[in-house]
C-alpha cells in the first residue's frame, strides 16, 4: 500500500536508478494527468521526492506554484491520493537507462509498482553503467576495447 509521497517516489528510485548514477538530472520523474485538470503534477522521484505542477504549454523549467494552479484546494502531501480515482494518465518519463511507461489508471500504476524490486536495477542495465563509469577517460580507449570484446564474444557464441 502506497500512502505518501516518499513511499512512491522511493520505491521508483530504489527500483530504476543506477547505483554508479549521481546525476540528480537522470532522476525518474512521473507525470500524472487528471480529469478535469488541465495542469498536471510533476513528481522527481529520489530519496526526498519534489512535486512540482506544470500548466498547459508550459515550457520546460518552468512550474506552477500550487495557490495558482488547478490542485489549489490540496497540498503537495494529499493531492496524489485524495484524486488518485481520477486520474487519467501516467507517464514515466525515459532517463538514462530508465524506459518510458505510461498507465492510464492509478491501479494500473500501483499494480506496476508491486512489481519493481527496491534492490535496484537489473544486472543487465547495471553492468554497462558500471563498466562505463570505471573505464571513462582511462587511456587508451578502453571504452573501445571493452565494446570490440563484447561484439567479439558475441559473434563467436552466435557461430
Amino acid at each position: 500500500m502506497y500512502r505518501t509521497n516518499a513511499d512512491i517516489a522511493r520505491k521508483v528510485y530504489r527500483a530504476l536508478k543506477t547505483p554508479s548514477d549521481d546525476d540528480a538530472t537522470t532522476d525518474p520523474i512521473l507525470a500524472m494527468y487528471f480529469k478535469g485538470k488541465v495542469d498536471y503534477i510533476m513528481m522527481r522521484c529520489n530519496k526526498n521526492p519534489e512535486i512540482s505542477i506544470k500548466g498547459k504549454d508550459q515550457t520546460a523549467g518552468e512550474v506552477k506554484f500550487f495557490a495558482y494552479s488547478d490542485f489549489k484546494d490540496y497540498s503537495e502531501e494529499d493531492v496524489l491520493f485524495r484524486l488518485k480515482e481520477d486520474v487519467t494518465l501516467i507517464e514515466l518519463y525515459r532517463k538514462g537507462a530508465i524506459e518510458a511507461k505510461s498507465f492510464k489508471s492509478w491501479d494500473e500504476f500501483t499494480k506496476w509498482l508491486d512489481t519493481l524490486d527496491e534492490n535496484g536495477v537489473q544486472i543487465s542495465l547495471k553492468l554497462p553503467c558500471l563498466v562505463y563509469q570505471a573505464v571513462r577517460g582511462k587511456q587508451p580507449s578502453m571504452q573501445n576495447f571493452i565494446v570490440e570484446a563484447i561484439k567479439k564474444a558475441i559473434k563467436s557464441d552466435s557461430e
